[in-house]
């Protein structure tokens, strides 16, 4: 029963987040703050943490989320700069690919950190159900957004 309501929740938050204009930064920024407050709620509770270990995980997971955000911006810039550049040279494209490769070296280094830090007060099973709830969580979110691109294009086709 709480997987389903877990689940109807995601659902819910989903289909506001899919409702927002994607034009508008600061609905961007407030649904975007919505999801992360709903999927820290949702590993919680799959993690099974307790009041105690939740205010722990909660600040930490919020910095391992910045810091795994940080890690992409880079390449993320520059890899929107070479798809605009319709002239792109072999070595632009080489730096993208390096950058991205840097940045998921990284991102690792960043897991591994932040799980001896969780580590410090989380059990290994609940680490592990974080990363398990994780791509669950990431999981049902892409449905939803394919989902939604085709009720979007099934609409368009209609009119």
């Amino acid at each position: 029963m709480k997987k389903i309501l877990t689940l109807l929740m995601l659902i819910i938050v989903g289909v506001g987040i899919m409702s927002a204009h994607d034009n508008d930064p600061v609905k961007r920024e407030k649904m975007f703050k919505e999801v992360q407050e709903f999927k820290m709620k949702y590993l919680a509770q799959e993690m099974e943490l307790s009041e105690l270990q939740k205010k722990k995980f909660f600040e930490l997971y919020e910095e391992e989320m910045e810091s795994k955000k940080e890690c992409y911006k880079e390449a993320v810039v520059m890899d929107r700069r070479l798809k605009e550049d319709k002239n792109a040279s072999e070595e632009a494209y080489q730096q993208v690919r390096n950058a991205f490769n840097q940045a998921n070296e990284n991102w690792t280094q960043i897991e591994k950190q932040y799980d001896e830090k969780y580590s410090e007060f989380l059990s290994q099973k609940q680490i592990y159900k974080m990363h398990e709830a994780e791509t669950s969580f990431r999981a049902k979110f892409e449905e939803m957004k394919h989902s939604r691109k085709k009720d979007h294009h099934k609409k368009k086709v209609e009119k």
